[in-house]
């Protein structure tokens, strides 16, 4: 049975703002950034190692997808991200080439300062999806653009980045 493995990722953009304020601003070449500033969490009991931070080492079968999805730690309210490569650098090749989908579905927010009773109303959910497609271990980056507000409040790219987990597929 194909299973579908997601990976959540929080990541620490006012520390990246702080610590890189001249970023790549060139999607093709993004800036490197070390393992402080990401925490993954993958689903299903798929983590090897790492489950909680930047060193993520999940593993997965072959015919599973698997869904990163990000956010910053204020929800993407204040500075933003979207994730938009996972690329091989190193080891075996176990990844499709991912591609992103939006999906429109019903979803619950709260009703306001009571919370409860929840509102139910569409929502637009938002994957970088890939499949496995060998066994193996490969060494992958994660890249995204993160965006910060504008003195108007407005979105506006800061830059570009990457890091480096790892893929473990027994099969």
């Amino acid at each position: 049975m194909n299973n579908i493995i997601n990976v959540q990722v929080t990541i620490d953009t006012e520390a990246i703002i702080n610590d890189f304020p001249s970023p790549s601003t060139d999607p093709a070449n993004p800036t490197g950034i070390g393992h402080q500033y990401q925490y993954m969490v993958v689903t299903d009991g798929a983590s090897i190692s790492g489950q909680g931070g930047a060193d993520l080492n999940f593993a997965a079968q072959v015919g599973d997808n698997v869904r990163f999805h990000g956010t910053s730690a204020s929800d993407n309210f204040e500075n933003a991200l979207l994730i938009y490569g996972i690329d091989r650098f190193g080891g075996d090749q176990v990844f499709s080439p991912f591609m992103s989908f939006t999906y429109v579905k019903n979803g619950v927010a709260p009703t306001g300062v009571n919370v409860l009773p929840a509102h139910i109303g569409s929502q637009q959910f938002w994957f970088y999806e890939g499949r496995v497609i060998a066994e193996g271990v490969e060494n992958f980056k994660v890249v995204f653009a993160l965006y910060s507000r504008d003195s108007n409040g407005l979105p506006i790219v800061h830059g570009y980045f990457s890091w480096d987990p790892t893929v473990t597929v027994n099969g």
